[in-house]
């Protein structure tokens, strides 16, 4: 561990000892009210070990099977995640750099035909989503497990925003409904618990928007050797073709490699032979990567609509909020994991000032919408502005990068709030607005 991390470490175990003795105790996950949390992805786990450091015990509720025993990744779907700026504050919040260390792989910025075209310099990792589950729930294992009471294979059907009642089905078991003081609203982009604060709490809507940006997966399985897995590997521009690495499925196998395919309209495919056209007109690099099984296979593939953009009024209401996707999905850039989980760590810090009494949690809560929401809304308004195959959006790019006013670049640092990246954008006018 680096002088940095430990001292991260002593000054995170300091904080989380004086908050414990300056709040009330929480109650045990299997006493009603106390904290839940809807949803155990990234979002939700990060913020259940920041409020165990602060000796605020959660119970989450997570649909899937423990990260463990799920597959890591779905070939169908996964593209390699890199954690960077935002995340890795949000790792360092919660002393999980060692438990990312051990289980994904070193990411060290971006490659376009063996050129160095994005660097980063400091820690960062890539891995499927899988990945991610599994070093956070190690981090609950062997830290946190008497204070983050994780309810794996439930399903939750309802949620009463203004009571605090979450109503779920545990694994082999009857509808259960418990009472909370707070629900945490960390279940993704079709989140149960934003439909029950649209429907339920006067004033919160939601405004959805539809852009034009498809995904298609193809694996990568020959001559990957030739690529670094420690960068993302840009393969064409038009379509949009970024490959990744992430772990093997044991320690002795190399890296499993995949590509995303990105366009402006969903892709279909006659026959693996009109895939194999398609690939050789517009990035000829994937066939030197892919194999004839790789290609049959990404032929047949679903094409996945990711343009939803979803923008929430507020992220409070009652006795719930939201994290993650459930508080506003986007157009993917490479930031939304990252900002999953910094919102986590807002939350933490809002609930750590505002304190864990019932009453307490409320104004938590509406802290958090206040400093949240702006950042989110910027994220968000910055990912339109990058869609696939739009070629002002790529010429833009290539123009204000030379400037130094590129807002990826500069979105991914740790220390430039999203809102000033979108601020310093808007100054140069039509350029970004």
């Amino acid at each position: 561990m680096s002088n940095h991390t430990a001292s991260n470490q002593t000054a995170s175990n300091q904080t989380a000892s004086n908050h414990t003795a300056e709040e009330p105790s929480s109650r045990r996950p299997g006493e009603p009210g106390g904290i839940a949390i809807v949803g155990g992805g990234p979002a939700g786990l990060v913020a259940a070990i920041a409020l165990a450091r602060r000796g605020i015990a959660t119970t989450v509720f997570e649909r899937d099977a423990h990260p463990e025993l799920a597959p890591r990744f779905n070939p169908d779907r996964s593209y390699t995640i890199d954690i960077t700026g935002h995340g890795l504050r949000a790792l360092r919040h919660i002393d999980a750099i060692g438990h990312f260390d051990a289980r994904l792989l070193p990411f060290r910025g971006i490659q376009y035909a063996g050129r160095v075209v994005e660097d980063w310099p400091g820690p960062g990792w890539t891995g499927a989503r899988g990945d991610i589950l599994r070093a956070l729930a190690a981090v609950i294992s062997d830290r946190h497990k008497d204070a983050v009471h994780v309810e794996y294979g439930c399903r939750v059907s309802a949620v009463d925003v203004l009571s605090g009642a979450v109503s779920y089905t545990p694994p082999g078991g009857d509808p259960v409904t418990r009472q909370f003081d707070l629900v945490v609203g960390a279940d993704g982009a079709g989140s149960v618990v934003r439909e029950a604060l649209q429907r339920h709490v006067p004033g919160f809507t939601v405004a959805r928007k539809s852009l034009p940006n498809y995904l298609t997966m193809i694996a990568l399985d020959r001559l990957v050797d030739q690529l670094d897995e420690t960068y993302l590997q840009a393969l064409a521009t038009r379509p949009f073709c970024v490959a990744g690495a992430i772990p093997g499925d044991e320690e002795s196998d190399g890296p499993r490699w995949f590509c995303g395919i990105g366009t402006r309209r969903p892709l279909s495919f006659s026959s693996a032979a009109a895939a194999r056209a398609y690939l050789q007109q517009h990035c000829p690099r994937v066939l030197d990567l892919a194999s004839d099984a790789a290609v049959t296979a990404f032929a047949d593939r679903t094409c996945y609509h990711i343009g939803q953009k979803l923008t929430c009024s507020r992220l409070d209401g009652g006795r719930a909020l939201l994290l993650g996707d459930a508080a506003g999905p986007f157009p993917p850039i490479g930031q939304g994991v990252n900002a999953a989980m910094e919102a986590a760590v807002e939350l933490d810090r809002c609930i750590g000032a505002a304190g864990s009494g019932v009453g307490a949690l409320s104004g938590a809560a509406q802290r958090y919408t206040a400093a949240w929401k702006p950042e989110l809304d910027a994220i968000s308004w910055i990912s339109e502005k990058m869609l696939f195959e739009n070629r002002l959006h790529t010429l833009r790019a290539n123009v204000t990068m030379r400037w130094g006013i590129n807002p990826i670049g500069r979105a991914k640092s740790d220390d430039v709030p999203w809102s000033r990246v979108q601020a310093d954008a808007r100054r140069w006018g039509p350029l970004w607005w």
